[in-house]
């Protein structure tokens, strides 16, 4: 019997630390491992291998295809943990850049999951196309959520984060998600919610266009966001 107590104080005293100060929840990506995210939505593994991956501009040079033009939305996050530009998303739509935001990419170290998993919280690079849109991911596991949510690479996202982390912005902090504050996050997914989804070029992971046999770029009805996620 003490040890049914025992164990039901230790589950309680578990989830309860998935609440923060003031009311607020743990991060969603602080608990989870981007993989656990993924299973609990029915999404595929996360894409966390290293690669090399183009830039807009060499894409458009190289590939013959303007991404910016050829998007209504693109979404530019740069990982890099210092420097000009580092921790900055920024968003082109119909070709300007129109919004400049702080964000927190994933820590880049080896981190245990409340559930025990060991993981990489790393937000990896390359070209995406949102997968999943979700207004408010609940996790009745670890009883914790993500507002805003934009699935785009397995279990990460770009989502809001609580006010208590807004002064992590600009820094890496996050368990591989891409944190934002909570009107940016809103902004975001109702503009790349408005625009759904249409024909647009098939970009592979590395920026790379894909093309037929004879060499044309390929298009397929696809979410008519891109998001790009470089380190430079």
């Amino acid at each position: 019997m003490k040890k049914i107590v025992l164990s039901f104080v230790l589950f309680v005293s578990f989830l309860s630390s998935a609440y923060a100060t003031e009311g607020e929840y743990t991060p969603m990506d602080d608990i989870m491992a981007p993989d656990e995210i993924a299973e609990e939505l029915g999404l595929p593994r996360t894409e966390a291998d290293d690669i090399s991956v183009l830039n807009v501009e060499d894409v458009a040079n190289t590939e013959a295809v303007d991404l910016l033009r050829s998007f209504p939305i693109v979404i530019v996050i740069n990982k890099k943990a210092w420097g000009p530009g580092a921790q900055r998303m920024r968003v082109y739509q119909n070709g300007y850049l129109t919004h400049e935001w702080a964000v927190s990419t994933g820590r880049e170290r080896w981190e245990r999951a409340r559930s025990g998993r060991t993981y990489f919280s790393v937000t990896p690079v390359g070209y995406f196309y949102p997968r999943e849109l979700v207004r408010d991911h609940w996790s009745h596991t670890w009883q914790t959520s993500m507002e805003y949510s934009v699935f785009f690479n397995g279990g990460i996202a770009t989502h809001a984060t609580t006010p208590s982390h807004y002064k992590e912005l600009g820094s890496r902090a996050s368990g591989g998600c891409v944190r934002l504050q909570k009107e940016h996050a809103q902004y975001l997914y109702t503009r790349i919610k408005e625009e759904g989804r249409g024909l647009v070029p098939l970009v592979k992971r590395n920026g790379m266009i894909s093309r037929d046999r004879y060499g044309r770029a390929m298009r397929a009805v696809k979410w008519r966001t891109l998001i790009v996620v470089e380190d430079r």
